[in-house]
């Protein structure tokens, strides 16, 4: 399961199928889900960032290294290669239409259930989890390190510094002994990514970074339904 994954199903309500609030407006997921992809390839050591002089923004460049035979990463690396961006350009290239691909991928894996609700006026669709279970493995690992202080590996590093970078890693991971500051300010210290080392660092960083920015530009919460649509869209 790719973290974009990983990340999709956690932060869907399990019964309703609902965004978690922070996360309704569908330009905040697609620059999620690109920043969770673009961080995939980092930790395959498929991408790198180049920062080419301190007055310019460092651009995210591929390196020739084996990704997995995934479509949606595939297509992530193929941005990637297409020409050097700016972290935000390219989380924002790669996560365009991407969020409603990987939620249908889901629901054709049986994961995901597709439950439209008719309105008044037009319908909408949500997306419940069928199996809570699928995802507490990752819940439990993201919970030791916010909660008891684990050291976390790079995908659980991951994970929590693109949530970090939505700002829901202390509104998901609640726990009465340990108050959301303390949660959100840990979340943040992983997010620096000083689990990682040398390139894969760096480019974790900037796709969290690249997430951070776009989370700011689409101005987080705002309504759209769980799946979303697709899009086109350039830089």
């Amino acid at each position: 399961m790719l973290i974009a994954d990983e990340l999709i199903l956690l932060t869907l309500e399990d019964v309703t199928g609902q965004p978690v609030k922070g996360l309704r407006n569908l330009a905040t997921r697609d620059v999620l889900v690109g920043g969770a992809l673009l961080a995939e390839l980092a930790l395959a050591g498929a991408v790198e960032v180049h920062q080419q002089s301190v007055w310019r923004s460092p651009k995210v460049r591929p390196v020739q290294a084996q990704v997995a035979d995934d479509a949606g990463l595939q297509h992530a690396y193929g941005i990637v290669c297409e020409r050097p961006r700016t972290p935000p350009k390219v989380v924002k290239r790669i996560g365009t239409g991407m969020t409603a691909y990987l939620i249908g991928q889901l629901v054709d894996q049986g994961l995901l259930r597709a439950e439209v609700r008719k309105g008044l006026f037009f319908s909408t669709t949500f997306y419940p989890v069928l199996d809570p279970r699928s995802k507490q493995p990752v819940r439990d690992q993201i919970a030791g390190v916010l909660l008891r202080g684990h050291t976390p590996d790079e995908r659980t590093g991951t994970l929590i510094a693109l949530l970090s970078a939505v700002d829901q890693a202390h509104r998901l991971f609640v726990s009465p002994t340990v108050s959301p500051r303390v949660v959100k300010k840990r979340a943040k210290e992983i997010a620096r990514a000083d689990w990682a080392a040398g390139a894969v660092r760096e480019a974790v960083i900037a796709a969290r970074q690249g997430v951070e920015s776009g989370f700011s530009d689409s101005g987080g919460d705002g309504g759209g339904d769980g799946g979303g649509d697709g899009g086109g869209g350039g830089d």
